[in-house]
């Protein structure tokens, strides 16, 4: 009996030297994480449950041995940078959109429409109105209309199956022939079965196209352009076009035309006639109530006949045409906005905070150290404030524009923000400057054979480009584009890097449960048998 107990204190002392063996050996060697227990794997709950009965080391003492363990530290430095490279991939993908925002801005000022665009008025709309483009010059216009331009119309007789005005136009004309009708457009025909009644046809007339060639020979198929109605079983058929020569005609190589009362002894025909009017004392004519030619870049709509005087005169009506400068001001102020949002990222963004000197409590912004953010904000600061001299590019030569920014209204504060003073930007618009000398303050183009840009606008756009856009000659995707690609690499390999890191803590967390694990149960095992020694010594003891 004694020698059995002693065999077991024996295989006891060796299952625990075997454990706390394993222990050391997991807890020295970092970079071995296999585990060769035979435990199987558990959930921490059941863990919690048994773990450290003996030992002393719970699950959350082997979590904050893991925690403290390198691999935990390089984790959460990788971690730490991730969350740095994705602020700053955020900053610059906002910076980017503003940058295009602000390019869309100041191509706006390229544009002449934001310069030329008219506002016209009339003091009489019943008689005359203007519209008007860019290339129209301003002024007042003086117009006196005295006859409106009209279309030929041809009212027919009664067609002989209808007999009277007040028969039914439904009924069936029982015809069968065709028509020729012919306008300034050209000529076709028209085919007349037996079924259509006089609204068949006149429908059928409006439907009529001709095919003309374009100015390529191209095909083009156009509207016959003569219109028909039915008044009172009489068809009336009028040219779309007005004017004295837009004359229509029908005919036929039958008795079609005489049978629906369009031959030429039935027909009552109204010749058309051109519009007459007076502008600025010069008597004109026009074909059309529409007139295009009668003033450069301007649209002259003839709705009604002047009125008489007491005299006997027409009355004027004056048609007014000025530079719509409300173009030119949203256009400004929508520069200036668009600068403004771009301005307020990279003053974000770069801002170094001087509220203390703790290193751990500053909020400094997330391209604080960006070289390249910080020059951007430089250049565009610089740009705003524009006295006037524009640098050609090619020549290095110094142009004088005429105007500067100041003079516009255009002022800039310590922070690079930029403010629009509108009463200023009008009176140089209306003052002495003239829309002539702001346009070319924004944006010019010299040399006939090699265009070269200048201006206001030119310096951002070329900025822009260098940040936004790629360059090609230089095997670049523009300053943002690269910086973006080289920070998705880094946040790449840094996320693989961590889900490595994250396979081998859990791998060690395993190793030092299952270790801890093993002494608890060797450690269990031979309080077991000890106690079953001091059991057998006490039943050695009675029998005695």
């Amino acid at each position: 009996m004694i020698y059995m107990a002693t065999s077991s204190i024996s295989a006891t002392s060796s299952a625990f030297s075997a454990a706390t063996s394993n222990l050391n050996k997991t807890t020295t060697d970092t970079d071995k994480t296999t585990s060769k227990s035979s435990l199987t794997k558990v959930t921490d709950a059941s863990i919690k449950n048994s773990l450290g009965k003996y030992t002393g080391v719970t699950l959350d003492v082997i979590d904050q041995l893991i925690e403290a363990d390198p691999l935990s530290t390089r984790k959460t430095s990788d971690q730490d940078l991730i969350k740095s490279l994705n602020e700053q991939t955020s900053a610059w993908k906002n910076i980017s959109a503003s940058l295009s925002d602000l390019k869309r801005a100041l191509n706006y000022l390229k544009d002449d429409d934001q310069y030329y665009t008219k506002a016209t008025s009339s003091s009489n709309q019943s008689v005359a109105t203007i519209t008007a483009d860019t290339t129209a010059g301003i002024g007042n216009y003086s117009i006196k209309v005295s006859q409106l331009a009209t279309s030929m119309k041809i009212s027919g007789g009664i067609p002989a199956a209808l007999g009277t005005s007040d028969a039914d136009s439904s009924q069936k004309l029982n015809l069968t022939g065709s028509l020729t009708l012919t306008s300034n457009v050209g000529s076709a025909t028209l085919n007349i079965d037996a079924s259509q009644n006089i609204n068949d046809i006149a429908n059928a007339i409006n439907k009529l196209t001709v095919t003309t060639k374009d100015d390529k020979g191209n095909d083009v198929v156009k509207s016959l352009g003569i219109t028909a109605i039915v008044v009172a079983n009489h068809l009336v058929l009028r040219s779309v076009a007005t004017g004295k020569d837009n004359t229509i005609s029908v005919s036929s190589s039958d008795n079609t035309a005489d049978s629906l009362g369009l031959g030429s002894s039935q027909i009552r025909t109204v010749a058309g006639q051109d519009a007459v009017f007076n502008i600025d004392g010069y008597d004109l004519t026009s074909a059309s109530n529409t007139v295009t030619n009668a003033i450069n870049g301007a649209t002259i709509s003839l709705n009604g006949l002047s009125t008489k005087e007491a005299d006997g005169s027409l009355a004027e009506t004056n048609l007014n045409v000025v530079n719509d400068t409300s173009y030119l001001h949203a256009a400004v102020q929508n520069f200036v906005d668009k600068y403004n949002a771009t301005m307020k990222y990279l003053n974000e963004y770069t801002k170094i905070d001087t509220s203390t000197d703790d290193l751990d409590e500053k909020k400094n912004g997330v391209l604080e150290d960006d070289s390249a953010a910080s020059r951007l904000k430089s250049e565009l600061s610089h740009l705003a404030i524009s006295l006037g001299v524009d640098t050609n590019s090619k020549t290095g030569q110094k142009i004088d524009t005429g105007m500067t920014s100041s003079q516009l209204g255009i002022s800039v504060d310590r922070d690079g923000i930029m403010s629009l003073d509108s009463e200023k930007l009008e009176k140089a618009i209306n003052g002495g400057n003239g829309i002539e000398t702001i346009k070319n303050f924004f944006y010019n183009t010299t040399g006939r054979i090699t265009k070269e840009e200048h201006g206001y606008v030119t310096g951002f756009l070329a900025t822009i480009k260098t940040y936004n856009e790629p360059d090609y000659l230089h095997n670049t995707k523009g300053i943002i584009n690269d910086k973006l690609e080289m920070y998705a690499s880094q946040i790449k390999d840094l996320n693989s890097d961590v889900t490595d890191l994250e396979s081998r803590l859990s791998e060690k967390r395993k190793s030092l449960i299952n270790q801890y694990s093993a002494v608890d149960a060797a450690m269990e095992n031979a309080e077991a048998m000890l106690k079953q020694i001091d059991d057998w010594f006490k039943t050695d003891n009675d029998n005695k």
